[in-house]
């Protein structure tokens, strides 16, 4: 006679994208939890229940992990969240860094990963063709790949994880516009069209404006890398040439620069800065009121997710997409 298994708090938690922690508070009745978390941890533990957990931890062992090695506080932050899952859930990921714009060392990365036989894969990864073949053929493998926060999608990738690029750059255009009163230009600060996420960002912000602002020009500024001493010197003189400069829309990388470059600015009206994720890069610069808004999203629960994609041996549901969230000063916890 069989004996059912219990499902681990961990195998709970990654299933609803939410914490060990928070599925531990619910089950134990102690309080302090949403009720639209409660209610996602009520629905993993049915679903759970009617069809049971498909794979085991083990069966995704030994997995890598593949991301931007620029040391940027986000990259960081993912790395520590994505170990962190992993370990409640008694394993462990390997995490290496690649050259953020270097995709033949991406690409043999994946498939050095694949020879020395790991099982399943998770990469912050460029969208060009080597990168695309290289999933691919690990895919062919049975090498499961999760992109995660920047997607590769004409590739047999298992699943992606992570924001809607372009409705986060609609909703940074949007706010912008808001934020801008009078006409004037905007400057688009960028690396380039490596990553598929900042394409998507720049799409959707340029589209929001060109519909609600016609009277704000955007200007593109592309750095070339992420890095935050290249990106102050391209924004310092993007704000001198420029006397009619009213934003700056920081799609990735470098953020910090700019907002020095804002900070240095001896105008009397600062330009309206937005960007993306906040974390300890960010952080001193919203508080100051350099940074006007953040698109965020949460790498706690991008890290969740990756591990119930792995697990799940199909795509992820909708209702486990990462939405964009509008950080300011006034709201943060």
């Amino acid at each position: 006679m069989s004996v059912e298994r219990r499902p681990k708090v961990a195998e709970v938690a990654a299933r609803a994208g939410v914490s060990t922690a928070t599925v531990d508070r619910v089950l134990n009745g102690r309080g302090g939890v949403a009720p639209y978390t409660v209610a996602r941890v009520e629905d993993a533990l049915r679903d759970i229940a009617a069809i049971g957990y498909p794979a085991q931890i083990e069966e995704i062992l030994p997995c890598r992990v593949l991301l931007a090695g620029d040391g940027s506080a986000f990259v960081r932050s993912l790395s520590a969240e994505l170990e962190a899952v992993f370990a409640a859930a008694g394993a462990a990921a390997e995490v290496n860094y690649v050259d953020r714009l270097d995709q033949a060392a991406l690409a043999t990365g994946i498939a050095a990963s694949v020879a020395q036989g790991c099982k399943s894969l998770v990469v912050q990864a460029v969208d060009t063709a080597a990168v695309r073949k290289a999933i691919d053929d690990a895919a062919a493998a049975g090498v499961a790949v999760v992109t995660v926060t920047t997607d590769v999608p004409n590739s047999r990738r298992h699943a992606y994880v992570g924001l809607d690029n372009r409705a986060a750059g609609r909703t940074a255009g949007l706010i912008m516009g808001r934020f801008c009163r009078n006409p004037g230009t905007l400057a688009i600060v960028w690396a380039g069209q490596m990553y598929r996420s900042h394409e998507e960002r720049e799409s959707g912000f340029r589209s929001v404006l060109r519909a609600d602002r016609p009277d704000l020009k955007c200007l593109e500024v592309i750095t070339g890398d992420y890095t935050p001493a290249r990106a102050r010197r391209l924004t310092e003189e993007v704000i001198a040439r420029n006397s009619d400069l009213v934003g700056i829309y920081c799609i990735g990388g470098g953020i910090s620069g700019v907002a020095e470059a804002v900070e240095g600015s001896e105008r009397p009206l600062k330009p309206v800065l937005i960007g993306h994720n906040y974390n300890t890069d960010t952080q001193p610069h919203l508080l100051s009121g350099t940074i006007a808004a953040l698109m965020h999203q949460d790498v706690e629960r991008i890290a969740a997710n990756v591990l119930a994609a792995l697990l799940d041996r199909a795509p992820i549901s909708p209702r486990k997409a990462i939405r964009t969230e509008i950080i300011t000063r006034e709201n943060l916890v």
